[in-house]
C-alpha cells in the first residue's frame, strides 16, 4: 500500500482562460485563401470530376462541329471622281452630321452588311435552295436560281447518277446530263459534277432566311491606315464561302455606283433651283444698291466717325482717373477736418496713394506737418516731458495748426481744380456723343445694302461650283469601292477554337469544383481545426493527437516488467480512435511527442496550482477518450509521477484490456462496500501507473458515482497519488460524466476531428459549465488526418522521431 498524503487541494475558483491562439472575430469574417485552398485540396475528387466532366462536354461540343471554311476579298474605298474634277471635288458633299464625327469606312462597312446587299447575293446564288446537309460540296454547283413563285418549305430530293442528275419533287422528276441545267419546283439549277454522294435533300427557305444566313457568316473588318476593307465569309463548305464572298464584294460595289449616281443627281438637281432663286434675289439687292447711291449722295466719312468714337473712350478713361483723384482730396479734407488719432493714421495712408503722392508740394506740406508734430510728441512724452504751457511745445502747436491750415487749404484748392477738369470732360464728352448721335442714318443703309448683295454673290459663286462637282458626279459610272484580291477557295478548314474553348471548360470546370468544395466544407459542421475549439468552445486547444497506425514489420520499443508478461502491440489494441498504448510500445513516435506536450500543458494549465484529479470524457461515443485516458496517464507516471488511473465508464469499460489486467474486482465493488480500495488497485506494467478498473456491471451506475462512498475514494486516491486520471463516459451519453466532473479538481474533453459536430461539443461544455465543473481545455484527437488538410497547423511530432531513426 502507497503512503498516505494529506496535502489534499480545493479546486481553485479562477476560471481558465481562453487560448491566446483564439483568432480575432474579423480575422474569421470572410473566406481567407488559404482556408479556400485547402477547402479546394480536401475535396479535390470534387474539383478533378468538374474538370473532367466540364473538358469532356467541351471535346464532345467539338467533335459534333462541323469544319468552318473562310474566304476572303479585299475591296477598297476610293472617290473615282477626284482624278477628273481635280480641286472641284475637295469640298464635295459628305456624310458627316454637324456636330458628330462619323467613321467613312465604318459607314461603308455597315451598308456592306444590309439586307439589300445580302438579298442581292441570295438571289444571285439561288441560296434558297439549300442542302439539309451544311457542308454540301458546292463545288459540283455550277448555277443556281430560284423563282420568286417557289413555294418555302418544297423539298426536292437529288439523285446522282454515272452520267445525269435525277430530281424529285412530290410526284414531278427531271433529268439532266451534268453541265446542263435542270428545272423542277421552279428551282433551275447546273449541277458540273457528282459531287461524291449518291442522293442529296435540299429545301426551299424562304428569302429573309436566306438573308439571315448570309448575315450570320459575313464579316468586314478594315486594315489598320488604310481604306482597305476585307470582306470574308464563313461557312461549312469551301466553295460556298469563296462565292458568297466575292457575290457580296460585286453586289456591294455595284449599289454603292447606282447610289452615287442617284445622290449626285438629286444633289444637281437640287443645286439648280437653289441657284435660280438666288441669282434673283441677287438681282433684286444690286437694284436697291444702285438706286440708294442714285437718291443719297452725301456720306459721314468712316475714318472721322471712328476716331471721334476713339477720343470719346479716351476722354472717358481721363475723366474717372480725375474722378478718383478727387475722392481721395475729398476724404483728405474730412480727415483733416476731423483731425484725431484714428484720422492722423486714415490720413498717412491717403498720402501714400499714387493719386497724392506724385504732388510735390503737398507732400512737403505734409512731411513738414508729421515732422511738427513729431516734435511736440518727443517734448510731452518721456521721463523728461515738458508741460502744454511751455514755450517750446506753445511754438509747435502754433506751427502744427499752420502747417494744418496751409495743408487744408491746398486740398481745398486741388479738389476745386479737379472738379472744374471733370467738368470740363464732361462737356467735351457730351459735345462728341451728340456729334456721333447726330450721324446720317443713310451711311448704315448703305452697309447693309452692300453686303447684302456680297453675301448673295458669294452664295451664287458657292453653288455655280458646287453644281459642276454634281455634273461631274453625275457623268461619272464607277463607284466609290474598288476590288482589290477576289476570294480564293479556303485550302483548309479554319481552327475550331479547340484550345481555347478547352481553357474555357476548364475555367469554368474549376470555378464549379472549387465553389462545391468551398460550399460542401462550409456545410461541414464538425469540429476540424484548433481553432474551432478556441472559436465554439471557448476552450484553449491543449493538444493534437496524430493518427496512431498499426505497427508494422519493423520491430517497435517494448516494455518488459519483471514478473509480468511483454505487452505486445496486437492489431486489436489499434482501433479508429486513436490506437492503443503507443506511449508504451513506441516512445518516438509522433503520437508518443502529442501526448507529452499535452500532459506540460495540463501541468501549467492551472497557473501554479497542483492538479490532482482530472476528469477525461468527450461529448459523444467512439471519440477517442480511453485511449486518451490510458496514453496520457502514461506520459504522467514516465514524468515519474504517482498516477492513479480510475475507470468510471462502467458501460463499456476497457482499461483493463488495455492494461491487461483482471476487470474484478473493480471501482463497482469498493463502492458497494464488497471490497476495500487497495483491492481495487492494480498495478501496470508502467513505472508508478495504477489501475482502478471498472468492476462488475450494475444497473444503478450513476446513483453508486454520486455517492458519499465515491467521493471519499477520490479523496483518498487524491492523498496516495499525484494525479488521479478519471475516465468517465460521454457527456451527453449519460449523467455519470455530470456527477463525476463536480468532484474532480479540473476537466479534460476529448473531441474527434471531422466526427464531433460544433453543437454537440457546445452543448457538452455547456452542460459541465453550468453544474460549476472546471474545463481546463480541450483535445483534438485526429486519428482520420483531418487536421493537415483543414488547419495551418500540421504535426511536427515526427521531427523527433526522424531524428532518432
Amino acid at each position: 500500500m502507497l503512503p498516505e498524503r494529506s496535502d489534499r487541494l480545493e479546486r481553485p475558483r479562477n476560471p481558465v482562460l481562453r487560448s491566446s491562439l483564439t483568432p480575432a472575430e474579423e480575422e474569421r469574417e470572410g473566406i481567407p485563401v488559404r482556408e479556400y485552398l485547402s477547402a479546394v485540396r480536401r475535396y479535390a475528387w470534387l474539383v478533378v470530376a468538374s474538370v473532367l466532366l466540364s473538358c469532356g462536354l467541351a471535346a464532345y461540343k467539338l467533335s459534333q462541329k462541323l469544319p468552318v471554311y473562310m474566304a476572303s476579298t479585299a475591296i477598297r474605298l476610293v472617290d473615282p471622281a477626284v482624278p477628273m474634277s481635280g480641286d472641284l471635288k475637295a469640298g464635295g458633299n459628305t456624310d458627316q452630321l454637324p456636330g458628330w464625327y462619323t467613321d467613312p469606312i465604318l459607314s461603308q462597312i455597315q451598308v456592306l452588311k444590309s439586307r439589300a446587299v445580302a438579298g442581292a447575293v441570295s438571289d444571285s446564288l439561288g441560296l434558297r435552295f439549300r442542302p439539309a446537309r451544311p457542308d454540301f460540296p458546292y463545288r459540283a454547283v455550277a448555277a443556281v436560281r430560284v423563282a420568286d413563285a417557289a413555294r418555302t418549305g418544297d423539298t426536292v430530293a437529288v439523285e446522282f447518277g454515272e452520267s445525269q442528275v435525277t430530281a424529285r419533287s412530290g410526284k414531278a422528276v427531271a433529268r439532266a446530263p451534268y453541265g446542263s441545267p435542270i428545272e423542277i419546283a421552279g428551282v433551275r439549277a447546273v449541277f458540273a459534277e457528282n459531287p461524291g454522294l449518291a442522293t442529296a435533300r435540299f429545301g426551299i427557305v424562304s428569302r429573309d432566311d436566306a438573308v439571315g444566313g448570309i448575315l450570320g457568316g459575313i464579316q468586314a473588318h478594315p486594315r489598320e491606315m488604310t481604306n482597305v476593307i476585307d470582306v470574308a465569309y464563313m461557312g461549312n463548305d469551301p466553295h460556298l464561302a469563296q462565292r458568297v464572298a466575292d457575290a457580296t464584294a460585286v453586289f456591294f460595289q455595284r449599289q454603292n455606283a447606282e447610289s452615287a449616281q442617284q445622290e449626285s443627281r438629286r444633289r444637281r438637281t437640287f443645286i439648280q433651283e437653289q441657284l435660280r432663286s438666288t441669282d434673283s434675289l441677287l438681282m433684286v439687292a444690286q437694284y436697291q444698291l444702285s438706286s440708294f447711291r442714285k437718291g443719297v449722295r452725301a456720306f459721314s466719312p468712316r475714318e472721322k466717325f471712328k476716331a471721334t468714337e476713339e477720343g470719346l473712350s479716351g476722354f472717358r478713361v481721363k475723366r474717372e482717373e480725375l474722378d478718383q483723384e478727387r475722392r481721395v482730396y475729398a476724404q483728405m479734407n474730412q480727415e483733416l477736418a476731423a483731425g484725431g488719432r484714428q484720422s492722423a493714421d486714415q490720413l498717412a495712408a491717403l498720402a501714400a496713394s499714387p493719386a497724392v503722392a506724385s504732388n510735390g508740394g503737398f507732400v512737403s506740406l505734409y512731411q513738414q506737418l508729421i515732422r511738427y508734430q513729431t516734435l511736440r510728441d518727443s517734448l510731452t512724452t518721456g521721463p523728461w516731458s515738458r508741460a502744454g504751457t511751455n514755450p517750446d511745445v506753445v511754438r509747435l502747436d502754433s506751427l502744427i495748426a499752420t502747417s494744418q491750415s496751409r495743408l487744408l487749404r491746398a486740398v481745398e484748392a486741388r479738389s476745386t481744380a479737379l472738379a472744374a477738369q471733370v467738368r470740363v470732360l464732361d462737356e467735351v464728352m457730351a459735345g462728341d456723343a451728340a456729334s456721333i448721335a447726330g450721324l446720317p442714318d443713310a451711311e448704315a443703309e448703305e452697309q447693309r445694302l452692300g453686303r447684302q448683295v456680297e453675301t448673295l454673290q458669294r452664295l451664287a459663286d458657292d453653288l455655280l461650283r458646287e453644281q459642276q462637282k454634281a455634273r461631274i458626279d453625275e457623268a461619272v459610272e464607277a463607284g466609290e469601292v474598288e476590288i482589290v484580291d477576289h476570294a480564293l477557295v479556303p485550302a483548309g478548314p479554319m481552327g475550331r477554337g479547340g484550345t481555347k474553348r478547352m481553357l474555357f471548360a476548364l475555367v469554368i470546370g474549376l470555378m464549379i469544383g472549387g465553389g462545391g468544395a468551398l460550399l460542401l466544407d462550409r456545410m461541414n459542421t464538425a469540429l476540424v481545426r484548433r481553432e474551432d475549439l478556441e472559436g465554439f468552445l471557448h476552450l484553449p486547444a491543449l493538444g493534437v493527437i496524430p493518427r496512431i497506425d498499426a505497427p508494422g514489420a519493423p520491430a517497435r520499443k517494448r516494455l518488459k516488467v519483471p514478473g509480468m508478461a511483454l505487452l505486445p502491440r496486437r492489431p486489436e489494441a489499434v482501433d479508429t480512435t486513436g490506437g492503443g498504448l503507443i506511449t508504451v510500445t513506441d516512445l518516438h513516435s509522433s503520437g508518443s511527442q502529442a501526448y507529452r506536450k499535452l500532459r506540460t500543458h495540463l501541468i501549467f494549465s492551472t497557473a501554479g496550482d497542483p492538479l490532482r484529479t482530472l476528469m477525461v470524457t468527450s461529448p459523444s461515443a467512439s471519440e477517442g477518450k480511453s485511449t486518451v485516458c490510458s496514453n496520457l496517464a502514461v506520459t504522467f507516471a514516465q514524468q515519474n509521477m504517482r498516477v492513479a488511473l480510475v475507470d468510471c465508464d462502467m458501460r463499456r469499460s476497457r482499461l483493463h484490456s488495455v492494461f491487461e489486467v483482471a476487470r474484478t474486482p473493480g471501482l463497482t465493488e469498493v463502492l458497494a462496500g464488497r471490497a476495500t480500495l487497495d483491492e481495487a488497485i492494480r498495478p501496470t506494467a508502467v513505472e508508478g501507473l495504477d489501475l482502478v478498473p471498472a468492476g462488475t456491471l450494475v444497473p444503478n451506475i450513476s446513483e453508486l458515482l454520486g455517492a458519499a462512498s465515491m467521493r471519499r475514494a477520490l479523496a483518498e486516491l487524491s492523498d496516495r497519488y499525484d494525479i488521479v486520471i478519471v475516465d468517465t463516459p460521454p457527456v451527453l451519453a449519460a449523467a455519470d460524466a455530470e456527477i463525476l466532473a463536480v468532484q474532480c479538481h479540473a476537466v479534460l474533453m476529448v473531441v474527434r476531428a471531422g466526427q464531433t459536430e460544433r453543437h454537440t461539443a457546445q452543448y457538452a461544455v455547456q452542460q459541465l459549465r453550468a453544474i460549476g465543473s472546471r474545463v481546463v481545455g480541450a483535445v483534438l484527437n485526429d486519428p482520420d488526418e483531418k487536421v493537415p488538410g483543414h488547419s495551418r497547423y500540421t504535426y511536427y511530432y515526427d521531427y523527433y522521431s526522424d531524428q532518432k531513426a
